[in-house]
């Protein structure tokens, strides 16, 4: 495959960048590595997948965190950030599909899987398709296709209520239904940065639905070893923390951790916290 590769120093980090062809699109990635030890670098790897609206600079303030660990991959999914989307199919086994491509690509074969939002379908599906590659799997403020009825119910009212583009009034500055409603009162500039960060591109997000009609079964998990962590926000409205709970309490051994001063998207409102879970939780993985 042609890529490509940039190379910029970040702290101890040395950041990688390309794009792996696969079926007429072209998928971005990035990847952090340890400056000093380069191409020797055999950290295992934490794959952060982005949800709708997002890309991969989502995850500025997980970066250079994780990275101090783990050698962290980030990517766009197909229609977001500097990702292709010719072909115009967001089906998460798709994607799943794009993933290993870069994986493959980069000679990784197996992963750490985070998923936040739209991206736990993705890794979902990454794991029905590829579950042999899977070393852990989060899921951070989604259902990843593991539906119960009281999510899908929570979710049906979410929609009817507007979705995110909602009823209800909000900042013009630093409001966004994916952040906690006191995120902007904590700091508007964070906040703004927030909805500045989804100006660079036009997601598909019409096309969202061919994403939720994705559904897997947690018993796939029973015949697996692969650890599994939940976290959500506090004030998440779109997938309330409280049946995400339930849900993991459907897999024999998952953990749940709640972010709390958080919405849907803790990982950016409260990255300490989160980075804090995340790595107690790949550590205790060995």
């Amino acid at each position: 495959m042609e890529t490509a590769e940039v190379n910029l120093l970040v702290e101890n980090l040395e950041l990688l960048s390309g794009a792996a062809a696969i079926g007429g699109e072209e998928i971005y990635w990035e990847l952090a590595r340890d400056a000093e030890i380069g191409r020797a670098d055999q950290r295992p790897v934490v794959v952060l997948s982005h949800g709708a609206g997002g890309s991969h600079a989502a995850w500025y303030q997980q970066v250079p965190a994780i990275g101090q660990h783990f050698r962290v991959l980030t990517w766009d999914s197909r229609g977001f950030g500097n990702s292709t989307n010719r072909t115009g199919q967001l089906a998460p086994t798709n994607a799943a599909n794009d993933l290993v491509a870069v994986l493959d690509h980069l000679e990784i074969f197996e992963a750490h899987l985070v998923g936040q939002s739209m991206g736990g379908w993705h890794v979902s599906a990454f794991l029905s398709l590829f579950s042999e590659r899977v070393t852990s799997v989060t899921y951070a403020d989604t259902v990843g296709g593991l539906w119960t009825e009281d999510l899908r119910r929570a979710y049906k009212e979410f929609r009817e209520a507007g979705g995110l583009q909602g009823k209800r009034a909000l900042p013009l500055v630093g409001g966004h239904l994916a952040l906690w409603a006191g995120d902007a009162d904590r700091d508007l500039s964070h906040a703004f940065l927030y909805q500045a960060l989804g100006s660079f591109h036009s997601p598909p997000l019409d096309r969202l639905s061919e994403v939720l009609e994705f559904t897997i079964d947690h018993s796939i998990f029973d015949d697996l070893n692969i650890p599994v962590l939940f976290i959500a926000g506090e004030h998440d409205q779109i997938f309330p923390p409280a049946m995400l709970h339930d849900s993991a309490n459907r897999i024999s051994r998952a953990q749940f951790v709640q972010i709390p001063n958080a919405g849907h998207s803790p990982y950016f409102e409260q990255p300490l916290a989160w980075n804090a879970t995340l790595l107690e939780f790949l550590a205790a993985t060995g």
